[in-house]
């Protein structure tokens, strides 16, 4: 499923599988669709979160109120809509293995990944376009959600790329122990990485392809347009404009051969 953002030319990609539950097997400070049993792996089917990664947000939910000030090293506007299937899940575990979502979206600009990992490890991130051209990011660090960057996080970045840290708590998680409410006591992060696309495949983006070499967790994705794809289609506009004027001609050629009757 796609879904339009308030904020112009972001799109949500919010359908791409799901084998586990934030809330309940990550951290119960982080952004998630709803409250589970700890350690069940299943939380509020069919819901969604509006998660704003920026410290601002705080009085409208974005953040849980005990966030590590100043842990977040990005504040770009960018949000995302983390959305729970039918069975609870709202996050996917890519365990040593590619996630390809197919997408079907028009100049699309930037694509940005809200994830996390067990252990820590290094992804690929592939995408391709309709004609088959493709832009492949390699070895993009994506740190363990459990202690993996401390208090500090991380702010990396390279030709068309960064990864950041985007959440920081401190208080007891699944570290160790699989259950949200009985694991290790430390800092737990959520990383954002973004990526700016070239002309080629963003004109016509056709799939997103994340491959892990431990276990990644990917819990969002958003793409952002350029103003090209909210822009008025010029042929489609003179259509439009021929045909309302012969609609009129034919209109008033019809109200004249009334009168004259």
């Amino acid at each position: 499923m796609l879904s339009a953002n308030a904020v112009a030319n972001t799109v949500y990609v919010t359908d791409f599988t799901k084998d586990n539950n934030i809330y309940t097997n990550l951290n119960v400070q982080y952004p998630h669709t709803g409250v589970g049993t700890p350690g069940s792996g299943v939380g509020a089917a069919n819901a969604t979160f509006l998660f704003n990664p920026d410290p601002t947000a705080v009085a409208t939910g974005g953040y849980a109120p005990n966030y590590v000030a100043g842990s977040n090293l990005v504040n770009n506007g960018v949000d995302f809509d983390l959305t729970s299937d039918a069975s609870g899940h709202d996050f996917e575990q890519i365990p040593n293995t590619t996630l390809t979502t197919a997408v079907s979206l028009q100049h699309v600009t930037n694509v940005y990944l809200l994830m996390g990992a067990y252990f820590g490890t290094d992804v690929n991130v592939t995408f391709t376009a309709a004609d088959g051209d493709t832009q492949t990011f390699t070895n993009l660090s994506v740190p363990d959600f459990n202690g993996g960057v401390g208090s500090g996080g991380i702010n990396d970045s390279g030709p068309g790329f960064f990864d950041a840290t985007v959440f920081n708590t401190l208080d007891v998680g699944a570290g160790g122990s699989g259950n949200s409410s009985n694991g290790a006591y430390n800092y737990y992060d959520l990383t954002e990485l973004g990526f700016t696309l070239t002309p080629a495949v963003g004109g016509d983006l056709s799939s997103i392809s994340i491959s892990a070499g431990n276990t990644g967790l990917l819990l969002g994705i958003t793409t952002v347009n350029s103003l090209r794809s909210s822009a008025p289609d010029v042929a489609s506009t003179l259509a439009l404009c021929l045909a309302a004027g012969l609609a009129l001609v034919g209109f008033r050629k019809l109200s004249e051969q009334a009168v004259a009757e």
